[in-house]
């Protein structure tokens, strides 16, 4: 797939799936039905993700760091933490950002949407990851704009 083509792709379905995800984070959380606030939080999220990836490209640069063994455990282990902070950041925007209840949602519901989150973050990425190089199995986390 032409690399240019393909993160244009990747872009597509990060928004789309961001924006999903938060519509229906609006209606679970806020009982609020509003497809313009969906895309909204879903383009805020898109641009969190691009803030941290940048930041962990700038990182992994300066770390040097050599092609994993395993580059599926480090994926996960630099994207999901830094995926719970994007997730968190937008779960307190979205309950802020809007006046249509008056109290938050309980815990569990805050962190099944969050974690949910980061599920979607992960299988969107999956048409990168399987378009990259020779697969998952040639993937190097670092460097990459996967937020």
């Amino acid at each position: 797939m032409d690399s240019g083509f393909s993160f244009f792709f990747y872009v597509i379905v990060k928004f789309i799936a961001y924006a999903a995800w938060c519509y229906a984070g609006l209606r679970w959380l806020r009982q609020r039905d509003s497809v313009r606030a969906g895309l909204g939080f879903g383009f805020l999220r898109l641009l969190l993700g691009v803030f941290f990836g940048v930041g962990i490209f700038v990182v992994g640069g300066m770390m040097h760091l050599e092609v994993p063994t395993h580059p599926v455990l480090m994926y996960l282990s630099i994207y999901a933490p830094i995926r719970y902070l994007e997730w968190s950041i937008l779960f307190i925007l979205l309950i802020t950002r809007l006046h249509a209840v008056p109290s938050p949602p309980a815990l569990w519901k805050r962190q099944a949407w969050i974690l949910g989150g980061i599920v979607v973050s992960h299988l969107a990425d999956l048409p990168l990851i399987l378009t990259s190089y020779d697969g998952a199995k040639g993937f190097l986390p670092v460097g990459r704009f996967l937020c």
